[in-house]
């Protein structure tokens, strides 16, 4: 039975201040996604608390919120280490993505949440070239809270739920493939969803979802190719105590690079084109 009371239940007072384990969620969060701790690397909760003023207390519940999100894991002796973005992770990122996106074909935003969708719609139109990478992320921020917003409206609050990790790991995804010298990953068709959602047309919307995965897929796929990392390397050893800020022994270098640890590590495994 629901509860509202339930000590399980967030609040969204805005004069209730957030708890400290909650800020270095998000913090940390925000470091993964933005591949501020880069994929592959390793880092003790001391040395996490230190570099961003988090307790460490915060900094341990934090961790394993994000291992439950599929973000980070604990390497035993070792500290926490960011998972690697691989071919095998965006392979099953894009399936996912298109077995669960096409349910925001059932969002039905009211007037209010259309109103701002249309707002977000034209900004989005707005910073659609920018290349800046300011710009960039305001674009984005700007294109998550219009999925979000439709995400809501869908009626299946677990659906949302797991739409919103499969998001956040094809930002993820995106932040380690771009290069400054290539292009940046396109805008959605924002406009379009926003014309569609107001229309209630749930195939024009899943159409465009659809789309935008596709695109997102040839996108990583070129990427991938582009990556000069090592392919395929196996998983670390449970006691990874001895590679923790040191280089790997047991990975050849690529020609033109030096032999680093496995920060960035991808393989080509899972993505097809």
């Amino acid at each position: 039975m629901f509860d509202p009371a339930s000590p399980f239940m967030g609040t969204n007072n805005p004069l209730v201040p957030a708890q400290k384990t909650s800020f270095a969620e998000d913090r940390l969060k925000v470091a993964v996604q933005s591949c501020e701790l880069l994929p592959g690397s390793i880092a003790t909760e001391a040395q996490l608390s230190e570099r961003f003023g988090l307790g460490r207390a915060g900094v341990r519940v934090a961790l394993a919120r994000l291992s439950a999100q599929g973000l980070v894991q604990p390497i035993r002796r070792a500290g926490w280490k960011v998972l690697p973005v691989t071919g095998a992770l965006i392979g099953d990122v894009i399936s996912a993505r298109r077995q669960v996106e096409s349910c925001l074909a059932n969002a039905r935003p009211d007037a209010t949440a259309l109103g701002r969708i249309t707002e977000l719609a034209e900004m989005i139109d707005v910073l659609a070239d920018q290349r800046e990478p300011a710009g960039l992320v305001t674009r984005r921020g700007y294109e998550r809270e219009l999925l979000d917003i439709l995400a809501g409206t869908v009626g299946n609050h677990l659906m949302a739920h797991f739409l919103t990790g499969l998001w956040d790991h094809s930002e993820r995804i995106l932040r380690f493939l771009e290069t400054p010298a290539s292009p940046p990953f396109a805008a959605c068709k924002a406009r379009d969803l926003a014309a569609a959602a107001a229309a209630g047309d749930g195939a024009r919307i899943e159409a465009l979802r659809m789309a935008d995965i596709a695109a997102f897929q040839e996108f990583a796929v070129a990427g991938l190719m582009q990556n000069r990392t090592e392919l395929g390397v196996g998983a670390d050893a449970q006691d990874a105590s001895s590679n923790n800020g040191h280089s790997r022994s047991d990975t050849g270098a690529t020609p033109g690079t030096t032999d680093t640890d496995e920060t960035g590590i991808v393989s080509n495994k899972g993505v097809t084109s």
